[in-house]
């Protein structure tokens, strides 16, 4: 007794969810790929001063640039957050108050609004989480005091 709106449900979460581990197993692979590349390197140079000019070389400079794992600085996830939380806040709301305007079935309903304040609590969880980690970074010295 599925009605199209629980089908398409699954079928959107089914594709996000394999979706997400396909990401985070290229990820993954990706950079276990560097991290054996990095050591292997180390490993050729006979001494630190070898390594020391090899890396102050323009090659040097490149390679270590390839090298390096891109990831965002404190303040830039701290703002990542911060959006990710407004929009699923916004999502949620849009859809706890436009969501019954598309269907006249008490159980679509309560599903959609049983889902739309899942996404608000998400929204809600992933601003709190960002303001603890504010503070945290601030005391670690992630940040500067301002």
């Amino acid at each position: 007794m599925e009605t199209a709106l629980e089908r398409g449900i699954i079928i959107i979460s089914m594709l996000i969810l394999w979706g997400w581990v396909v990401y985070a197993i290229l990820d993954w692979r990706k950079m276990k790929h560097k991290s054996q590349l990095q050591h292997k390197i180390v490993e050729k140079f006979s001494g630190v001063q070898e390594m020391n000019d090899f890396l102050r070389s323009d090659s040097g400079s490149k390679f270590l640039d390839f090298l390096t794992i891109k990831g965002l600085a404190p303040k830039e996830k701290l703002l990542s957050s911060i959006k990710t939380g407004i929009i699923l806040l916004c999502l949620g709301i849009a859809a706890l108050f436009v969501g019954p305007l598309f269907t006249q079935a008490s159980f679509e309903v309560k599903i959609i609004k049983g889902i739309a304040i899942l996404v608000i609590a998400l929204g809600i969880g992933f601003l709190v989480s960002t303001f603890i980690s504010y503070l945290l970074s601030k005391k670690w010295g992630l940040i500067e005091k301002e």
